[in-house]
């Protein structure tokens, strides 16, 4: 027993000394940590907004600034739907949950990482306005000391009122008054249950739960505080009813020159790791990508077929920086239509290896167990190149390339693209862009940017540099990049995506005077179309054009229609002084293919030494992925031919006629006679024969190179036909079926 006393004092003595050093270590950290009341108002702050020349561009003032509401004026359930989302015990402690702080604790630990907070109302106003928010041991003990500070200066009411009064809301909005204008149009006063409840749901991200940037993610937050007021107390049975069926506000966000831009840009930077909004407060210069006069123009951009709502949006490949977005719909979701094709299908079934442009795929109907894709009208081709089939966006080929590479192949290429699949995409409907999500223009736009910048795609951003109002710098943008496919696949899609701008579904763009690829897609049914895209690039830039609806209200506009039109006037307005150079091709070798064999037999063969030209096909290939075989039909020409009598003639059938000429030679009795030398019909027919005698014909196939050398290939000699012999001399024409035998 006098060990386990000694054990028991020895552990008692470390867990005071332990005691004894957190709190000198807490001391020694939050010494001179006071609390300023003078944070508690908000500035009249601006931040200017510069372009990507450091022009300016436009200077707002925070909403909300002095615009302050006394606690008492605002409705019960505003009030309530604050503290149940937030806080459901702000008014029995003392400012610090300790229960709460106790499991953060424990998960932290377990995360080995400040993975959560527990941080009350108290906390959070104290963290807002008082301190950064950077995630430390030192700001939390500062935290815990100014939000004791702070119970023992103020009542809860004062406390609850300066905390609706400077938290953020998003889309530059500071403090309920101004969220209340934004969202609602309406002063806070005469806020209902459920828009209360709304704006209590949007502060846990403001970007990430504003309606009017994923009004399904907010309206589910918002459902989740009005259960948690039902479930406290708040509001009964019938409130909670009738304030859940409430619609969502649904107005847009500013107008004017630039109005989209620069509400994309107030989006991005709530979005900047390790950026409090708060830090903005006091002011700050913000520098972005912005071309004004492309801008300009996008917004400008409109025709007499103009008939639904459209989003533009430009990025510099380099960089990754957004030139221009112009949008009247918003930043939407939408099925990506054909536009997935190159990305989901032909890059990475070229990555592996198992394809190259000039592979042949049979364009035929097919049905997977059950699933029946049909290309455009119905129409079918036979054999098709993939290079055709990517230009013509054949909608057969493509499920067929996808079901050979498979789904989960697929999958990988396009997480690296930054377009993730959720379960239920997981079909051979993704070919065709069959996503439940879908994916927005700026997605689609950044995975793109893998093509021209040799397989690698980069971020996209408006923002490049934040400037604070004493001169320090906040914040300055590195683009990242993401490898997503070798810079070969990368130039064999550009290779076949300028053929789709010369000759396929983007040949809108075929005028424009300088390289250029592109893809179209269209989403729809029988009774219109959803979603119209055109996805282009050169060197230095890649653009997007949608044109549709936010409701789905259908039209008859299709990707390679308007938005293609819309494209181009983009790019020729972008390159009117300076084009972009050509696309590179150094990693990428170009083969010469044997057209015989590949319109005859449908097989990739190497084209012989002497081939002619008018025979020879060439196309790019990976390095690593060149066919091996030299075609036989030119390097050892062989004829292959066999001999019937039909109608009282010797008929002789011949192959490859369109590439060979034929010497056919006849003996009988000792005696040779060539009786056709040159080019011949698919059926050669001897009439010119007499009875009883023994008839022996040999087939030797030619063609003549392109320096006029005829070049002889094998002769093959045919089984012989003898005639049987006739009642006279005379030997008349032969007429009787029966007259002969081999």
């Amino acid at each position: 027993m006098k060990i386990l006393g000694k054990i028991a004092l020895a552990l008692l003595c470390l867990t005071a000394a332990c005691c004894l050093a957190a709190a000198a270590y807490s001391f020694a950290v939050t010494a001179g940590t006071n609390l300023d009341d003078g944070k508690f108002l908000l500035a009249d702050s601006r931040i200017a907004v510069f372009g990507a020349e450091d022009d300016a561009i436009a200077e707002i003032s925070l909403r909300g600034a002095n615009k302050n509401i006394r606690l008492s004026d605002l409705p019960a359930h505003v009030k309530n739907a604050f503290i149940a989302a937030e806080d459901k015990r702000f008014y029995s402690h003392h400012g610090l949950d300790y229960k709460g702080m106790a499991r953060a604790l424990l998960k932290n630990i377990r995360a080995r990482a400040f993975a959560q907070g527990a941080s009350t109302i108290s906390q959070q106003l104290v963290k807002n306005t008082q301190l950064t928010s950077e995630k430390t041991l030192k700001r939390k003990l500062q935290e815990i000391k100014l939000t004791r500070q702070l119970e023992k200066k103020y009542s809860k009411d004062q406390i609850l009122e300066m905390y609706l009064n400077t938290i953020y809301f998003g889309h530059t909005c500071y403090g309920i008054a101004a969220a209340s204008e934004f969202y609602f149009g309406k002063d806070a006063s005469a806020l209902t249950a459920a828009e209360g409840a709304t704006l209590a749901a949007i502060i846990r991200s403001p970007n990430r739960y504003s309606p009017f940037v994923a009004p399904k993610t907010c309206e589910e937050a918002r459902n989740g505080v009005l259960l948690r007021m039902h479930s406290l107390g708040y509001l009964n049975e019938q409130e909670y009813e009738v304030a859940k069926g409430q619609p969502l506000p649904t107005q847009k966000d500013g107008s004017g020159a630039c109005a989209t831009y620069l509400s994309a840009v107030y989006s991005e930077l709530e979005n900047i790791p390790f950026l409090s909004p708060y830090r903005f407060l006091n002011g700050c210069r913000i520098y972005t990508y912005l071309d004004s006069d492309l801008q300009e123009y996008a917004e400008t951009l409109t025709t007499d077929a103009d008939r639904s709502g459209k989003s533009i949006l430009i990025c510099d490949n380099e960089s990754g920086g957004i030139r221009a977005w112009y949008t009247t719909e918003g930043e939407l979701r939408r099925q990506p239509g054909s536009v997935i094709k190159p990305l989901a299908v032909y890059a990475p079934a070229i990555e592996e290896n198992l394809v190259s442009p000039a592979t042949p795929i049979l364009d035929e109907p097919v049905d997977f167990s059950g699933y029946a894709p049909e290309n455009y009208k119905n129409i079918y081709h036979s054999y098709v190149s993939v290079r055709r089939a990517l230009a013509e966006s054949l909608n057969v080929p493509a499920v067929k390339l996808l079901n050979s590479i498979g789904v989960d192949t697929c999958e990988k290429y396009l997480l690296k693209s930054g377009l993730p699949l959720t379960q239920e995409d997981k079909n051979l409907s993704l070919a065709l862009g069959g996503t439940s999500g879908g994916y927005t223009l700026r997605e689609l736009v950044g995975a793109y940017t893998a093509f021209p910048r040799n397989g690698a795609r980069v971020q996209t951003a408006f923002i490049r540099k934040i400037v604070a109002d004493d001169g320090s710098v906040l914040y300055e943008r590195t683009p990242e990049q993401q490898r997503v496919y070798s810079a070969d696949t990368a130039e064999l899609i550009n290779s076949m995506l300028a053929d789709a701008a010369r000759t396929g579904t983007a040949k809108k763009l075929a005028s424009l005077p300088f390289p250029i690829c592109a893809k179209t897609g269209t989403c729809g049914t029988e009774q219109g179309n959803t979603d119209a895209y055109t996805l282009a690039y050169t060197t230095r830039h890649t653009l997007g054009v949608w044109m549709g609806n936010a409701d789905n209200e259908r039209t008859n506009i299709t990707g390679g229609g308007l938005p293609c039109h819309y494209a181009m006037l983009i790019a020729k307005q972008l390159y009117k002084n300076d084009p972009p150079r050509a696309f590179s091709q150094e990693h990428v070798t170009e083969c010469l293919l044997d057209r015989a064999s590949y319109e005859q037999d449908h097989i990739l063969a190497l084209a012989a030494e002497h081939q002619p030209k008018q025979y020879v096909m060439t196309e790019l290939f990976r390095k690593q992925n060149t066919p091996a075989m030299v075609s036989p039909v030119f390097a050892e020409p062989a004829a292959r031919a066999e001999i019937s009598l039909e109608n009282s003639a010797v008929k002789i059938e011949l192959c490859l006629t369109d590439y060979y000429g034929y010497i056919i030679t006849r003996e009988t009795d000792g005696k040779s006679t060539v009786i056709r030398e040159g080019k011949c019909n698919a059926v050669f027919y001897d009439r010119n024969l007499k009875r009883g005698k023994i008839y022996t014909y040999t087939v030797t196939p030619f063609y003549t190179d392109d320096m006029g050398s005829r070049v002889l290939g094998k002769a093959v000699t045919l089984p012989s036909i003898y005639t049987k012999s006739g009642t006279n001399n005379q030997n008349p024409p032969i007429t009787d079926k029966e007259w002969w035998e081999t």
